[in-house]
């Protein structure tokens, strides 16, 4: 599905929703979302996530929604949270993992150490006699 579509060659060609309606042209594509411009006089633009692409045939690039769903799309703050929530999360991973590799570090190093400094009970009466 959208994992499939070139997205370099979408720019300047025609987006439809579901239904095969006009959502307007595409006029640029960004990590993570496309954008749409409809209309000549009254423009308006839609901020569509990536992820709601279906289809592109190498003229018309379908969407997932209705033309009736298209004003969801028309805030660029929600596609660019998006982004930066799962960067984030990324992160988080990343130092939990880094935190985890530690401590279980540490635990080797501790049984290592305390298997070594550990005499046994026979050897000490040895040492005290």
């Amino acid at each position: 599905m959208g994992s499939r579509i070139n997205w370099n060659e979408v720019v300047k060609k025609e987006a439809k929703g579901k239904n095969d309606e006009d959502l307007g042209e595409v006029q640029e594509v960004k990590d993570n979302y496309v954008l749409v411009q409809r209309g000549i006089i009254k423009k308006e633009i839609f901020y569509i996530p990536k992820d709601q692409a279906e289809s592109y045939d190498g003229s018309i690039l379908k969407f997932k929604f209705s033309e009736q769903e298209l004003g969801n799309y028309q805030d660029e703050l929600s596609c660019q949270e998006t982004d930066s929530n799962t960067t984030k999360m990324k992160q988080e991973i990343t130092v939990q993992d880094a935190d985890f590799k530690n401590k279980t570090k540490a635990v080797k190093n501790r049984k290592k150490i305390s298997s070594r400094s550990r005499i046994p009970l026979e050897d000490k009466k040895k040492i005290i006699s």
